[in-house]
C-alpha cells in the first residue's frame, strides 16, 4: 500500500464516495444511513464459501460492507443477500483509482477500513500483501494486528468481534484519506484483564442504568442478566437468529454480538420501551391484529428489527420486507402474517 507523509488517525472524517457503472447506477458510502459500514479493497476477491463468515463478522460491527475487487464492487448489508452493485467497466476502473488515491490505496493494493455511524475513521487495516484467502479471514486478521495477538489456531471470529470493540479499535494503519481535525490522535488500545469489572451507564428506554460488570459482557446479558429486560430474547447467541433485536441509537443491533460497554452513550430502545402505558406500539398491536406469532419466541426481535425498517422507509413493497426482515427467524413459519402486519402498521407509524 502506497504510504503518505500524514497517515490518517482515529477521530478523523473518512473519505465519502460515489462509484457508476455503465448504466449509471449509482453506489455510494452515503447508503450507509448513519450506520457504520466497511471499505475493502480486495482485488482478487469473489464471492464463495466466506459468505456467512463475512456476515457474522458485519453483525458484529452493525456495518454495511463495501467491497471493491476486479469482479467489481459489491454491496453486503448484515441481513441480507451479497448484491453485486456495479459490474466492472472502463469508467468504474477510473472512478476506483481516483477513490484509492484519495486512500493512499494503489491500483493494485488491497485495504480495509472500518468507518462508524458518524462517519469517522475508527480502525483501518493496509496489509503489506495482498489478502488472498477471504475477506472474513481478513477482517480477523486485523482484529489480531490490532490487539497484538499472534496467528494462532482457536482464536474464533466472534471472539475477534467481541475484542475488537473492547480495544475500541484504537490502532490506525491506512495512509492518505483527507480528513478534519488538527493534531493527528495518538493510536490508544484498551485491554481490560478478565475478571475484573468496570462501572458504565447505559441508557435504556430513557433512563439511565448504572452497572458494574465485566467487560466482556454483551449487551444481550446485561439487559437480561443484570436489568431483567428479559423481552429481549436469547436464541443462537452468534447473532443469525435476529431474536436479541434492540435499537441502537434507533438502528437496529443484535445485542448478542454488542458489548455493553460499546453501548454506553447511545440511547437503546428494547421491546419494553415500546408501549406507552397501556397504549401499545403500532407494530404491537398489528401483530396481535394479525396474528403474527405462534410461539412468541422471536417476536420482540422481529418487532424491534420492524420498528427500525420502518423509520428507514426504504423497504415498500412485500418483497423489499421479507429481504429486509430475513435476519429474523421465525421457527414457527408466521412470516406471511408477519409481513402483513409490518405493512398494516406503516400507517400508523
Amino acid at each position: 500500500m502506497s504510504s503518505m507523509t500524514t497517515p490518517i488517525a482515529v477521530g478523523m472524517v473518512a473519505p465519502s464516495f460515489a462509484l457508476h457503472g455503465d448504466a449509471r447506477r449509482a453506489l455510494s458510502s452515503s447508503e450507509a444511513r448513519g450506520r457504520p459500514w466497511v471499505l475493502a479493497f480486495v482485488r482478487r476477491w469473489s464471492p464463495g464459501a466466506d459468505t456467512e463468515a463475512i456476515r457474522a463478522e458485519l453483525r458484529g460491527l452493525g456495518a454495511i460492507l463495501f467491497i471493491v475487487s476486479d469482479a467489481g464492487v459489491w454491496s453486503f448489508r448484515p441481513d441480507d443477500d451479497l448484491e453485486l452493485s456495479i459490474a466492472p467497466s472502463r469508467q468504474l476502473r477510473r472512478e476506483i483509482a481516483a477513490l484509492g488515491a484519495r486512500c493512499g490505496v494503489g491500483t493494485r493494493d488491497d485495504g480495509v477500513l472500518v468507518v462508524d455511524d458518524a462517519g469517522i475513521v475508527r480502525f483501518a487495516h493496509a496489509p503489506s500483501s495482498e489478502l488472498t484467502s477471504s475477506l472474513a479471514d481478513a477482517l480477523d486478521a486485523a482484529g489480531r494486528e490490532l490487539l497484538g495477538l499472534p496467528t494462532r489456531p482457536g482464536i474464533t471470529r466472534r471472539d475477534w468481534a467481541v475484542m475488537s470493540l473492547v480495544a475500541g479499535f484504537g490502532l490506525v494503519l491506512f495512509h492518505g484519506c483527507g480528513g478534519r481535525g488538527t493534531e493527528p490522535a495518538a493510536p490508544t488500545t484498551v485491554v481490560a484483564k478478565p475478571g475484573t469489572e468496570i462501572e458504565v451507564v447505559l441508557r435504556i428506554n430513557g433512563q439511565d442504568r448504572r452497572l458494574k460488570i465485566d467487560p466482556r459482557t454483551s449487551l444481550l446479558d446485561a439487559l437480561r442478566e443484570h436489568l431483567a429486560l428479559t423481552g429481549t430474547r436469547k436464541g443462537c447467541d452468534h447473532g443469525q437468529c435476529g431474536a436479541c433485536t434492540v435499537l441502537r441509537d434507533g438502528h437496529a443491533v443484535n445485542a448478542c454480538l454488542t458489548l455493553a460497554v460499546a453501548a454506553e452513550g447511545a440511547e437503546i430502545t428494547t421491546i419494553e420501551g415500546l408501549a406507552r402505558g397501556d397504549r401499545l406500539h403500532p407494530l404491537q398491536a398489528a401483530f396481535i391484529e394479525h396474528d403474527a406469532f405462534q410461539c412468541g419466541y422471536c417476536t420482540s426481535g422481529q418487532i424491534m428489527s420492524a420498528v427500525a425498517l420502518l423509520r428507514e422507509g426504504r423497504s415498500k413493497t412485500d418483497d423489499e420486507v421479507r429481504q429486509q426482515m430475513s435476519g429474523n427467524i421465525c421457527r414457527c413459519g408466521a412470516y406471511p402474517n408477519i409481513i402483513a402486519a409490518i405493512q398494516a402498521a406503516r400507517k400508523e407509524v
